[in-house]
């Protein structure tokens, strides 16, 4: 799962994933409540998102990230893994971690 930069400060556009296994085939999030932790890769610090996640097609395994401030408030690399929560079924599920920038506004 490939995540795009986003830019220091701007909380829109929001971040559209599909999430996958290692063959490529999405994982249906029918039902999932999907969080997320970010690692910052220079501090090590590591801090659970306050961003908003809606699964947008559940089958093919589509949900929205929409940042919070606190996403987008430093620039730099990070590595984040979302994790979905399920009401039925094994539970939870985790992605494998990804990296994502936050680039330096002016």
């Amino acid at each position: 799962m490939a995540l795009a930069a986003a830019v220091q400060g701007a909380r829109r556009p929001s971040q559209t994933i599909t999430w996958t296994d290692d063959n490529g085939a999405p994982l249906d999030l029918s039902g999932a409540t999907i969080t997320a932790r970010i690692r910052n890769t220079t501090s090590n610090q590591t801090a659970a998102s306050d961003g908003t996640f809606t699964v947008v097609t559940a089958a093919s395994g589509i949900f929205r990230w929409d940042y919070s401030p606190a996403d987008v408030a430093t620039a730099g690399d990070f590595e984040v893994q979302f994790t979905a929560t399920f009401t039925a079924g094994l539970t939870p599920a985790r992605t494998i971690v990804a990296p994502w920038s936050v680039l330096k506004s002016i």
